[in-house]
């Protein structure tokens, strides 16, 4: 199964529970970029607290043991 590109606006929530966002927190993605690692990366805001950010690689964000797109 082809997973599905990551575009701005998208939902994504926690399998897990964290320290920083709350148990499962939901993350909007605000941006894609390709770093200068040649790595593509997703900044992601939580959609309860939206001070809060992080900064994962898309390949982190497409894994569904760490992440659920909602």
């Amino acid at each position: 199964m082809a997973k599905r590109a990551i575009e701005r606006g998208q939902r994504y929530r926690d399998v897990r529970s964290s320290i920083l966002s709350g148990s499962r927190a939901e993350w909007i993605v605000e941006e894609v970029f390709r770093g200068t690692d040649g790595v593509q990366y997703a900044r992601l805001a939580c959609a309860s607290d939206l001070s809060l950010r992080k900064t994962l690689a898309a390949a982190v964000l497409s894994d569904g043991r760490r992440f659920v797109r909602i």
